[in-house]
């Protein structure tokens, strides 16, 4: 970067990525598993079956899958084992009530926009029966990432500012849908912008607008990122 050093650039672009680079979960093209939505892991509790199929009747899914605009990824995917284990969403809040099913992932061609669909549980919640602000920040900011990290240098960054505005209540228990787009690229600075809506009649939620910053690598170093 150029000009007017900001607290974002004195942070993060010191950081020594090395060796350290090969830990780090792909965002690069090809880096999503292929999809197999029933095949979470574990064999799925009643409450998730239930789930599993009242998931593949949303009219949001049928649309995803049979458009040709956009390509559905696994969601987590990207990660390695190291990364998805100690993951916040993909593993230590996922179970019957929380983060049930492994959210449905969808790109465009161009990896600029991405769509997620997923259902948020009773044990998320901040006040009874209201999906805990900070989840929803939680959701918003990784889902900038999907969007922002795959354009910058070595596929990777981190967030160096977001922004959420809460729109209405996210009752628990429910259906929702996410949708970001990327909306520029800087150099090493991404600006992305997101929203999550009710999956059944798409009131807006909550949305957020964020800055993602890719650190300096060394001269040496190469990305080994997918």
């Amino acid at each position: 970067m150029t000009g007017n050093t900001t607290t974002s650039e004195l942070l993060l672009p010191s950081m020594s990525m090395g060796p350290s680079a090969n830990l780090m979960n792909g965002h690069g093209p090809g880096a999503e598993a292929t999809v197999d939505r029933r095949n979470q892991g574990f064999e799925f509790s009643s409450e998730q079956e239930a789930l599993f199929q009242e998931q593949q009747t949303l009219d949001i899914v049928k649309e995803l899958s049979e458009s040709p605009d956009w390509y559905e990824v696994k969601a987590y995917g990207h990660m390695s084992p190291e990364a998805h284990d100690v993951s916040l969403t993909a593993s230590t809040l996922r179970g019957d009530d929380k983060i049930a099913l492994r959210p449905l992932k969808f790109f465009n061609k161009e990896k600029t926009e991405c769509i997620v669909v997923l259902h948020l549980g009773r044990k998320l919640c901040g006040h009874a029966g209201i999906i805990h602000g900070g989840m929803l920040g939680t959701l918003l900011d990784e889902h900038l990432a999907y969007v922002s990290l795959p354009n910058l240098p070595n596929y990777t960054g981190f967030t160096a500012n977001l922004s959420v505005d809460y729109r209405k209540p996210c009752k628990a228990g429910q259906w929702v849908v996410i949708r970001g787009k990327l909306d520029r690229v800087e150099g090493r600075k991404a600006y992305s912008n997101a929203r999550i809506e009710s999956a059944l009649d798409g009131t807006l939620l909550t949305e957020a607008s964020a800055l993602y910053i890719s650190p300096r690598m060394p001269a040496n170093t190469t990305s080994t990122a997918p």
